[in-house]
């Protein structure tokens, strides 16, 4: 009898490409995963390699930070592992990073810009911990500093700490210069980039960043990270802001759990870093037109992960920082504990907006809300469609037929979702599909022996269908799973195992009679295109005999030709 393992394997929609129909299967037992959309795959190190865009001993540290094992420890498993090329870049960062602050508290402008930070509320002790310094106003005081430190030009030029006309011929200058120095930090506290704010009116731009390189990629760095994910953790929540000011004096307040959206609008890459720490947010960006449509594409990103997004109307005009530094820590948290969900909020101010008494006034809300409502839950659906229900005035039977209706545009994100999977669909070989059912079901072996024999199979595949019959045969009693710790298997594991779970995950819900008939009809299909292969090679050859006028040659491939004619025309 076919025996049918126990269903063991995890199917969830990928997270490396959109899609609606789950094709991210994991396997706790191999320890493996594989996503049949995206052909993304391997083990625990290689997801978080993939899914955080980092290296071995990155993944390490996340890792052994998400177990409870100290960074240190855990950095013992490197030991004889070659140092990344990122190193430089990170102690380039280090370096110019002790430089700035050096200047901050050891130089005349310095001590100007330090009194410029206690004017704005921060203290010693917040200045420190965030590691803020000062560029002095020099085209010639950080470079020769990090070159005599053994920095590369090329790794200079590349974190855009200098600007050059000519770098061949040291023709380079500072690129900071007479500006405050904030580091940024990734999720695991290394400093990958700098914002440098002007401290003049004429200087420009406000904030000067760090250019994108081997070591800073501003879509998936989060302003103050390394320093709230704790707070994120324990309170389950993250408040998102706008600039670096609005992390540091809620940091020194108590209220930790902020981070800040810095050079750029949130991202998927964002997104990411949050979902795996939290599943609820609070947006508390500026409300006039342009913060508005920065919140309301953060909530579009936030809520397509499954994230509670709520959102807050703003601190009596100031911004975050301010608010904190005028009224404190618990004022600041007694409006976080008011924030409302997005949807709620933006119902609410709609209405204030438009004159819903009139049809014009009902279509523009209902123009913007429709996208929204048509992709929620039907739970979230139900609760919206009440509240605006009683807003409008409209009975909630005609707000539900304005939904059903309504069609998402062809750019809208949601809608690309749905198309992209279409086109990604798994594509595999009629003997990968054969390999992948005998092997998630060894017992299913015995029918392809009775139907298949070696010739149906190409010289590769002949080797790989050989060694499981030697295998199969040898323990034919009592065979119940395959060892592919020697010989040709174990050259080509990592691939067994990835077919395994693709059968695990394709038929999941099949009978041993259904399981056994898509067995058949795979090995029909192998048959014929065996079959229409060699027909082919055998033309191509008559062509060539008998360009040749080699008839005894000729004769015998027709004969060929014809007996598997005769056999295609049997089936």
């Amino acid at each position: 009898t076919c025996a049918l393992p126990i269903w063991r394997n995890f199917k969830a929609c990928c997270p490396f490409h959109g899609e609606k129909t789950a094709s991210f299967v994991v396997s706790p037992e191999k320890q493996i995963f594989h996503c049949f959309g995206c052909h993304k795959g391997g083990d625990i190190f290689t997801f978080i390699q993939e899914y955080e865009g980092i290296d071995f001993s990155e993944a390490l540290q996340i890792l052994g930070d998400k177990a409870g094992v100290k960074v240190e420890k855990a950095s013992k498993a490197l030991k004889g592992k070659s140092k990344s090329e990122k190193d430089e870049y990170y102690k380039a960062h280090d370096l110019a990073c002790e430089h700035f602050e050096k200047n901050l508290y050891h130089s005349n402008d310095g001590k100007k810009v330090l009194e410029y930070l206690y004017r704005r509320g921060l203290t010693d002790e917040t200045i420190k911990k965030f590691r803020l310094g000062f560029s002095v106003d020099k085209y010639d005081d950080l470079y020769p500093y990090l070159l005599s430190k053994g920095i590369s030009k090329n790794v200079l030029m590349a974190s855009g700490f200098v600007s050059s006309k000519n770098i061949a011929a040291d023709n380079i200058y500072d690129k900071f210069r007479g500006r405050l120095m904030i580091p940024i930090f990734d999720y695991l506290g290394r400093i990958c980039g700098f914002g440098g704010r002007a401290l003049k009116k004429e200087q420009a731009p406000k904030y000067l960043n760090s250019p994108e390189n081997i070591v800073y990629n501003k879509s998936k760095v989060l302003y103050g990270l390394s320093f709230a994910k704790q707070a994120v953790k324990d309170k389950d929540l993250i408040v998102l802001v706008e600039g670096y000011f609005d992390v540091l004096l809620p940091h020194q307040a108590g209220v930790e759990n902020l981070v800040a959206v810095s050079g750029t609008a949130l991202t998927e890459g964002h997104v990411a870093l949050i979902k795996r720490i939290t599943s609820n947010v609070i947006t508390c960006f500026d409300l006039d037109s342009a913060g508005f449509e920065a919140t309301r594409r953060s909530y579009a990103l936030l809520q397509k992960e499954g994230l509670a997004v709520k959102t807050l109307a703003g601190f009596e005009g100031k911004d975050p920082a301010d608010f904190v530094r005028d009224h404190g820590g618990e004022e600041f948290l007694k409006i976080l504990d008011g924030a409302k969900y997005f949807v709620e909020f933006y119902i609410e101010k709609l209405c204030k907006e438009n004159d819903f008494a009139t049809i014009g006034g009902r279509r523009k809300i209902l123009s913007e809300l429709l996208p929204l409502l048509k992709q929620m839950s039907a739970s979230d659906k139900d609760y919206y469609v009440r509240e605006l229900s009683k807003n409008l005035g409209i009975q909630e039977r005609f707000l539900y037929d304005e939904i059903d209706q309504f069609k998402l545009s062809d750019d809208h994100p949601a809608r690309q979702a749905q198309n992209s999977t279409k086109a990604e669909r798994v594509k595999m070989s009629i003997f990968d599909e054969l390999l992948a059912i005998v092997i998630e079901f060894p017992t299913t072996f015995r029918k392809l022996e009775e139907i298949a024999v070696e010739n149906d199979f190409n010289d590769d595949n002949k080797a790989i269908y050989k060694a499981l019959t030697d295998q199969y045969n040898s323990a034919r009693a009592d065979f119940a799973k395959w060892n592919f710790d020697k010989g040709l298997l174990l050259s080509i594991k990592e691939r067994l195992n990835v077919l395994s779970l693709y059968a695990g995950a394709k038929y999941e819900n099949f009978s041993e009679v259904a399981l056994l008939a898509e067995l058949e009809k795979l090995v029909d299909k192998l048959k014929k295109d065996s079959r229409n292969g060699r027909l082919k090679d055998i033309q191509s050859n008559i062509q060539q005999a008998e360009q040749d006028g080699d008839m005894e040659k000729l004769l015998r491939l027709l004969s060929e030709q014809q007996k598997l004619l005769k056999e295609q025309n049997q089936i």
